[in-house]
């Protein structure tokens, strides 16, 4: 190159994601391209979510709202789920991935119409560069036909596989060991639902709207569980999930202190470390002007799943009718 030329410009950079369309990328910004952007992740104490103060309610708003348009991520401190309730769902979780693979495996989700049921290792691809997602799952969603759910009896049922499909007459598959798994993750989920429909409550003063404003949502939410485990990466291109965009109003992640913790991107398309905090829940949100047509909810979740489930059965006629 000649003495003075310029120098190129250096090519862009890009991290990659999947999300329910598949991939999707986001430039990595250097330079005088960088923005103001986040480097950790706030803590927001959820206590006063419940006073009777609607000063107080108001006041976590505000960092809820400022939390989740200028991060989009925080860590809820006094959630209300209690630690006792979170050892018994840890300990219940941890006896059923220690289980031999072939009692695991009579709860595959390939044997459930709505995909419900247990993931082995690798069997979730989100990067197609790696051989698979390295952790194992069970699937839990929202079950019409669970009395522990309390669907209301006039509730809409036709887009759930019906009752006959199902096994034991139940959208989940339960495992028969450890004997507590169902009622526990149950009672886990109902405390879950419990803080999501409060921090609805607080998202809808957070924009200035009457609380009870999405209060029509929750009904009988779409609202999924899923147990994880990721074991040790041996093999040093392996991931535990591929990086994605989630694809809910909000994700609320309870994460082990034993555990590295979440990774999440920024507004420079860099990696912000979200450690695990003792007792307390990552929330993540979805927060922006709307950008896309109206879709059906049921029918976006379901495309995700058969995106990342590439081998269960649906998944495979969707991609032959050229749905997905």
């Amino acid at each position: 190159m000649a003495p003075g030329a310029l120098l190129p410009d250096p090519e862009p950079e890009y991290v990659t994601f999947h999300a329910a369309k598949g991939k999707l990328s986001r430039p990595v910004l250097k330079g005088e391209a960088k923005k103001q952007t986040f480097e950790t992740i706030p803590q927001v104490d959820f206590a006063k979510m419940r006073s009777d103060s609607i000063k107080d309610r108001k006041a976590v708003a505000l960092e809820v709202g400022e939390a989740f348009r200028n991060v989009g991520f925080l860590y809820a401190t006094n959630h209300g789920i209690s630690e006792d309730l979170q050892a018994r769902t840890f300990k219940v979780a941890k006896e059923f991935f220690a289980l031999p693979t072939e009692e695991k495996m009579k709860i595959h989700l390939n044997k459930s119409p709505a995909i419900k049921g247990y993931e082995r290792l690798l069997e979730t691809r989100l990067d197609d560069t790696t051989r698979g997602d390295n952790k194992e799952a069970v699937n839990i969603g929202d079950d019409p036909y669970d009395p522990d759910h309390r669907c209301p009896e006039d509730f809409d049922t036709s887009y759930y596989p019906s009752k006959s499909d199902c096994t034991a007459g139940l959208t989940n598959q339960w495992p028969a060991n450890p004997v507590e798994f169902r009622a526990t993750m149950n009672e886990y989920r109902s405390a879950v639902s419990d803080f999501a429909k409060r921090l609805l409550s607080i998202i809808a003063l957070s924009l200035d709207l009457p609380e009870n404003y999405f209060d029509y949502m929750t009904r009988f939410p779409m609202a999924g569980l899923r147990p994880l485990h990721y074991p040790p990466q041996e093999v040093p291109s392996d991931v535990g999930i591929g990086a994605h965009a989630d694809y809910s109003w909000f994700t609320l992640v309870w994460q082990m202190t034993s555990t590295p913790g979440l990774e999440v991107l920024n507004h420079n398309g860099c990696w912000v470390a979200a450690p695990p905090v003792p007792n307390t829940l990552v929330v993540n949100v979805t927060d922006r002007p709307k950008k896309y047509v109206d879709v059906n909810a049921g029918a976006w979740q379901r495309e995700r799943l058969y995106r990342a489930r590439y081998k269960h059965p649906a998944s495979i006629a969707a991609r032959e009718r050229g749905e997905i």
